[in-house]
């Protein structure tokens, strides 16, 4: 089984409006319901399913600072086969680094909504 690929960047934003983002954009894109825990700066999906494959997202937010905080996301993908689920790696560094600018212009759009 391959190892989870998990990806980090460090935002300007607190972990709360980090949290915020990341589970607004969660739920445009079709996950439901994602589960945030606050205290522990994490958000985690259910598996939505298309077709042969499933995808969870899992998102871990640290204060690194005042304003600062440390996002590793992981996107797990999985393909239906005759013995179960089998872990599929798709996502590619572009599409972390476009996800990574979609939390911090939704954390910009939460910030000017205010706490």
């Amino acid at each position: 089984m391959p190892t989870k690929i998990k990806n980090t960047r460090i935002l300007e934003f607190n972990e709360k409006i980090i949290v915020k983002a990341i589970t607004s954009i969660l739920k445009e894109r079709g996950f439901e319901n994602p589960k945030v825990d606050l205290e522990k700066g994490r958000v985690e999906t259910d598996y939505i399913v298309e077709g042969n494959y499933r995808t969870k997202v899992e998102a871990e937010v640290k204060r690194t600072g005042r304003n600062e905080g440390e996002v590793t996301l992981s996107v797990v993908t999985e393909q239906r086969s005759s013995s179960g689920w089998k872990p599929k790696n798709i996502m590619e560094q572009d599409q972390y680094n476009k996800f990574f600018e979609e939390i911090e212009m939704q954390a910009y759009h939460e910030l000017a909504k205010g706490e």
